[in-house]
């Protein structure tokens, strides 16, 4: 057995950020640091840990289990570990530099810490109990974090539609974790995968049930028609910043979770034939009423709030097509991760346009008398800064050539086509030209549109870098594709292939009896 000293570098950035958080909790109570400079100890935590993460190798195709095989190391743990910090660096600069004016302490820069901790545990986690206590984490971080503005009605009605359904949603997944424990006899992702991955015979109800539970816990996560319901309102009430770590980070959260559960977890047969009717139709109708029910919106943040609900199909779309064992269609060789891939490049091309938008949000809404789109009249003639990079950010969003958002859509159309999932394809065609007609709503207005008020809105310099270098990105990903395919090079789950135990330090995961197995 190897000595657990050799696991804890794979651990670091979760030990080393819930270490720093906790240090600047102490610091602001006792020194009465300024929210500014917690802020920005918090973003230069964030820095070092992830230039320290870039540094773990890792070999995708044998993963390293440790901490007694409940988590595990593989390239999609490496990639989201990053992602996550990326997210809760622009999470933090927004809040310090371009929050609406609501008074707050160091605090609103401490919880994301948290939370990003709590996220990447999620993305490690190698058993269900891990996954839970790293969910709750990433929830009860955001339970404050929304209705963090007390003072506003709004705010506090979205924290409290945040809160109820939250719980609604745990109390299903933990129910869900408890039925695959009682039919299984482990909560460890590869023992319940020796299991299943050969067995073509379906699962037991008791087990079926339990899968069931658990993807409506997820989908809640990741805004899935018919969990979506918070969505619009939480998205309006919250601050922006907050409102962009919603609509990026707990929706890769949700998505990790969700393919270590169909892609690895329970990939054989028999066990595809319980979760894909399910997925198939969320992702339908997530593409549908997420795109359509945004055509009527006035409010830009309802408007995104929606918007994201119909993204959410799409990275579906490309979750069912990585399966290597969909029912009635052609099998899919364990090597190819194209529908994985997939999902990495929607959700990094997904990340420049949300932050993008909401940046600019942020700084119109201590500027303009509300965020409707008729406040955006004449944009273009008061801030063309703004104006551009909430137009680039909008059209990627609609997945126009030559934007990163149009690979990243493209990719899943290609993944539907590829694994024929022709109805599937229909529906991400006839969402993606929807989308058309309510992303283009704010760019007439901002370009075409007589402004209600001439006077000039000025960005301050940080602020103008920063958009400048993401709106750089959303363009030159567009052009140069196999930049984004360089970044996520590596991301795919690595897959429990026989019924041999991967590589497990500190300890060896639960052994799967006979009588078990025959669940």
């Amino acid at each position: 057995m190897i000595s657990s000293s050799h696991y804890l570098p794979y651990l670091a950035p979760e030990i080393l950020l819930t270490v720093w958080a906790m240090a600047l909790l102490l610091a602001e109570a006792f020194f009465s640091l300024s929210a500014r400079t917690v802020s920005r100890l918090a973003l230069g935590g964030i820095v070092a840990i992830a230039v320290l993460t870039l540094f773990f190798d890792v070999t995708p195709t044998t993963p390293l289990s440790f901490w007694g095989g409940l988590c595990k190391w593989d390239g999609a743990a490496k990639f989201f570990h990053l992602f996550f910090l990326a997210v809760a660096a622009l999470v933090i600069w927004m809040g310090d530099e371009v929050q609406e004016p609501v008074s707050h302490g160091g605090e609103f820069a401490i919880m994301p810490l948290f939370t990003t901790v709590g996220l990447m545990l999620l993305a490690s986690a190698n058993d269900f109990m891990v996954l839970f206590v790293a969910l709750e984490l990433v929830t009860i971080s955001f339970y404050i974090l929304v209705a963090y503005q007390h003072r506003s009605l709004v705010a506090l009605e979205a924290g409290v539609k945040y809160l109820i359904l939250g719980a609604l949603s745990s109390a299903f997944l933990v129910m869900g974790i408890a039925y695959i424990f009682g039919m299984t006899g482990t909560t460890h992702f590869d023992a319940i995968t020796r299991m299943y991955h050969y067995n073509p015979t379906p699962l037991s109800v008791g087990l079926g049930f339990g899968l069931l539970l658990v993807l409506v816990g997820v989908g809640f996560k990741i805004a899935m028609v018919p969990f979506h319901i918070w969505a619009p309102d939480v998205y309006e009430g919250a601050p922006n910043s907050i409102t962009a770590f919603l609509s990026v980070g707990s929706k890769a959260g949700g998505f990790i979770i969700l393919m270590r559960i169909v892609l690895v977890v329970f990939t054989g047969s028999g066990a595809v034939e319980t979760w894909f009717p399910i997925l198939y139709v969320g992702a339908i109708l997530s593409l549908l009423l997420g795109n359509l029910a945004a055509i009527p919106q006035r409010n830009l943040k309802r408007l995104l709030g929606y918007s994201s609900i119909g993204h959410s199909g799409f990275i579906l779309v490309a979750v069912i097509g990585s399966s290597v064992n969909l029912p009635g269609r052609p099998g899919l060789i364990p090597t190819d991760t194209t529908g994985q891939i997939a999902v990495s490049v929607y959700l990094v091309t997904y990340l420049l346009a949300t932050f993008t938008a909401f940046i600019v949000l942020a700084v119109l809404n201590r500027r303009l008398a509300g965020l409707e789109i008729h406040h955006l009249a004449g944009l273009s003639q008061r801030s063309p800064l703004l104006a551009a990079a909430f137009a680039l950010a909008l059209i990627s969003m609609a997945g126009v050539p030559p934007m990163s958002g149009f690979i990243a859509k493209a990719l899943v159309i290609l993944v539907a086509w590829n694994r024929h999932l022709y109805l599937l394809l229909f529906f991400t065609l006839f969402a993606a030209v929807a989308a058309l007609y309510y992303y283009l709503g704010p760019i007439k207005a901002m370009y075409w549109s007589e402004p209600l008020d001439e006077t000039p809105i000025r960005v301050s310099r940080p602020t103008a870098v920063v958009l400048s270098i993401l709106m750089f990105l959303l363009v030159v990903t567009g052009f140069w594709a196999q930049s984004i395919s360089a970044t996520v090079t590596g991301s795919s789950l690595a897959q429990t292939d026989s019924p041999a135990p991967t590589h497990v330090v500190d300890g060896t995961p639960p052994s799967v009896s006979p009588a078990l197995a025959r669940h």
